[in-house]
């Protein structure tokens, strides 16, 4: 009798909602960021700044911010000042997320200036993720590209995919902004790597400039197995359970009324 509750009560448990997710083998992801600030073209005057990450087999977050200002030499007052920053969390092997955050420049200048992001000073994305799949399913990540102030340059994301389908280009030179999903079939035993990346860069003419333009992202993702067979025969048999219930919780129901 014990043991025939325990079955019912394991069984309620998967009727409630058991997640199909499972933990993918972790090989080692990156992290890079980079910001070129340069005022004036013709002063001689560069400021530039990089951080790099990497780990292998494990999963600790990232985060870091870059800030760069380059001051006109010649004309006081005047300057340019280039940002980037974001962040990358795990829940698991099979699931995380990765965040862009004020991805721009600001400026003020009266010359040519120039000022570049991430991939055009440090090359390779701001990050990646290899791992190998446990089983046969999905990829899918979601993103949500937010552009703010002159978005001319931001360029947006690219998605980088390893596998079968290749990856996912969403650059823009003029508008950055995008939203969708990204979806990719994995196979039991293959390596991949996923990425997301950026190489925002502007530059401008000898004329009055004061300005900015930022960029915002988020990207969720997770990979989800195929329900096996008898994974199936129980949500089948959790689906029938309910209706099953609906129908003899429907008399009290119109009792009520």
């Amino acid at each position: 009798m014990f043991g025939s509750k325990r079955i019912l009560v394991g069984f309620a448990a998967l009727c409630l909602g058991a997640p199909l997710t499972q933990a993918q083998i972790a090989i080692g992801s990156t992290f890079r960021l980079g910001v070129y600030a340069d005022a004036n073209q013709n002063d001689g005057s560069v400021h530039t700044d990089v951080f790099l990450d990497q780990q292998t087999g494990t999963l600790n977050a990232y985060a870091h911010s870059l800030s760069v200002t380059d001051f006109d030499a010649v004309n006081a007052g005047r300057s340019l000042t280039v940002t980037s920053s974001a962040s990358a969390n795990w829940v698991n092997a099979g699931q995380g997320s990765v965040a862009w955050r004020g991805m721009g420049w600001v400026h003020n200048t009266v010359t040519s200036s120039g000022a570049k992001l991430n991939g055009f000073v440090l090359p390779g994305p701001v990050w990646s993720y290899t791992f190998q799949a446990t089983s046969d399913g999905f990829f899918t990540m979601h993103y949500n590209v937010r552009g703010s102030g002159n978005l001319f340059g931001l360029l947006g994301a690219e998605i980088q995919w390893s596998g079968p389908g290749g990856g996912l280009d969403l650059t823009n030179s003029y508008d950055p902004n995008a939203n969708g999903d990204f979806v990719r079939a994995v196979t039991s035993g293959t390596q991949y790597t996923v990425g997301v990346f950026n190489m925002g860069n502007i530059f401008t003419s000898p004329i009055p400039r004061n300005d900015f333009g930022a960029m915002d992202a988020d990207f969720d993702w997770a990979l989800t197995p195929v329900p096996e067979p008898s994974t199936t025969a129980v949500v089948l048999a959790c689906a029938a359970m309910s209706r099953r219930r609906r129908r003899r919780q429907a008399p009290s129901r119109l009792m009520l009324l």
